[in-house]
């Protein structure tokens, strides 16, 4: 089975609102879509769904088999669905270890500021720890509902 980075990169887009990122050149965007979705597909969760697995960048398309297929139609669009979900994760990753927001709260003395950054740091955390459930979350989910050694397959 194929999915094309597009499909992928499109599963991403519509969960997230960056306006710095829409306000990119399309070679400069796409080129950060593959690398995070290259990052996305490092992880060893992730990556163990799948009997085999191939990804060629320059027709940007994934060939795979999941270990436990359900149909055509659906391993699609879980795996683009899941992968879209695994992108946010490594596209969150990114603006919580920024040196800017390290440099606001170790250089400033302003209490107010202090709390404003370590809430911004804080709400990131949590966009992140929310992207990572939900793509745990859909793992265990289909590990759980088409598990062979409980008859569900």
């Amino acid at each position: 089975m194929t999915s094309s980075y597009n499909d992928i990169y499109s599963r991403f887009l519509i969960k997230i609102r960056d306006y710095d990122f829409a306000g990119l050149p399309e070679p400069n965007a796409t080129e950060q879509m593959r690398e995070w979705l290259q990052s996305a597909l490092s992880h060893t969760y992730i990556y163990r769904i799948f009997d085999t697995f191939s990804a060629d960048d320059e027709i940007a398309e994934i060939e795979y088999t999941l270990k436990s297929s359900v149909d055509e139609y659906n391993d699609k669009h879980f795996v683009e669905e899941l992968l879209g979900n695994a992108m946010i994760v490594e596209w969150i990753s990114p603006k919580i270890k920024t040196t800017t927001l390290v440099n606001l709260m170790v250089t400033n003395s302003k209490e107010s500021k202090w709390f404003s950054q370590q809430q911004h740091i804080s709400q990131l955390r949590e966009i992140k720890a929310d992207a990572e459930y939900k793509v745990r979350e859909m793992l265990r989910d289909k590990g759980y509902i088409y598990n062979s050694y409980l008859g569900n397959a």
